[in-house]
């Protein structure tokens, strides 16, 4: 009965980061080709805090 508990802990345990990893992924290339593709921009920039900066200020309107 242990067996097949920790078994079954595990597998779900596995399952979850593997979405969360998938989810990562997914956001990191959405950012690349929203910001690089669609925007124009280089696609690395996307990971500068000066970019996050600009957007941030530009959406706060200060």
């Amino acid at each position: 009965m242990f067996k097949k508990t920790v078994k079954f802990l595990g597998i779900r345990i596995s399952l979850i980061l593997l979405v969360a990893i998938l989810m990562t992924l997914a956001v990191i290339l959405g950012l690349m080709l929203g910001y690089g593709g669609l925007g124009g921009g280089n696609p690395g920039d996307v990971f500068k805090p000066s970019t996050w900066h600009d957007f941030f200020s530009k959406l706060s309107a200060k």
